[in-house]
């Protein structure tokens, strides 16, 4: 039995969450990595660990950025406005 594919509404809605989130980590991440060198810690493997992981929360927001592009890209191509309407 085949399975629905998700709406553009959905995936737009999905793809939304997902770049918010890896926006807030790698915001939340590179704060503790500033205010940890700012309070004199050393930049050891820890400190550079939490730096790594915030850049990949910065590319998996971008990954999913592009996703949303897509997604516009395919609304365009249908005639639908922003809000899941038909142009008119």
């Amino acid at each position: 039995m085949p399975k629905a594919a998700p709406t553009l509404r959905q995936r737009k809605i999905f793809a939304l969450t997902r770049i918010l989130g890896g926006l807030v980590a790698a915001c939340y991440l590179g704060y503790v990595v500033i205010a940890n060198l700012a309070g004199g810690m050393p930049f050891d493997s820890k400190l550079m660990f939490t730096a790594l992981v915030a850049a990949a929360g910065l590319g998996y927001a971008a990954w999913y950025l592009r996703d949303l592009s897509a997604v516009a890209r395919e609304e365009r191509a249908q005639g639908v406005n922003g809000n899941g309407g038909a142009k008119g």
